[in-house]
């Protein structure tokens, strides 16, 4: 019989205005996420690209599945450091897509049995962990989409005017606090 573990995972993301939003989770602290409205200005001061915490994601993955393949191995790993690139092309005519994706892991161990070892664990993780077992499914999108009656300008007394559908007729919900 085959053993399956199910993990799930859930974030919740809350946009703060213009380009920029809070990544949130129940077992991590927030992250603030951000993308210039001109890729060659660089990231939002503070803020993370979507595409850098994928990075970031393969490049932590690939730490865990190699600390879980040398303790199996009884690897002693003494240092572990890496670096993480990526390439996205993208074109008007298709969708951006990953061309490269190269994580650097610089280790030490105590031994050059454990270095020979270590090397073979490496070898056989691109096949083992994300992205080539995890990025191979295209996301499903499940998206509610509200009507919310928004502020009009200001009449002539200072009061705000605002239009209303029926929220009966199914086609406007409330706004927060309304």
């Amino acid at each position: 019989m085959t053993s399956v573990s199910i993990t799930e995972y859930e974030t919740r993301l809350y946009w703060q205005g213009e380009r920029g939003a809070v990544l949130t989770s129940d077992q991590a602290p927030p992250v603030p996420m951000g993308l210039p409205l001109n890729p060659s200005e660089g990231a939002s001061h503070g803020a993370w690209a979507p595409e850098a915490l994928l990075v970031g994601a393969v490049e932590g993955r690939a730490l865990l599945a190699f600390l879980e393949g040398a303790r199996e191995a009884g690897v002693r790993v003494l240092f572990y450091q890496s670096t993480a690139m990526a390439r996205l092309v993208s074109s008007p005519q298709q969708a951006a897509c990953f061309t490269d994706l190269i994580v650097r892991p610089h280790v030490a161990v105590g031994s050059p049995l454990e270095a020979e070892l270590a090397r073979q664990l490496f070898a056989a993780l691109p096949t083992r962990c994300f992205p080539s077992s995890m990025l191979q499914i295209t996301p499903r999108i499940e998206a509610v989409v509200e009507v919310w009656a928004a502020p009009r300008p200001l009449n002539g007394d200072g009061a705000h005017r605002t239009a209303s559908v029926s929220p009966e007729a199914g086609l406007s919900a409330p706004a927060p606090g309304g």
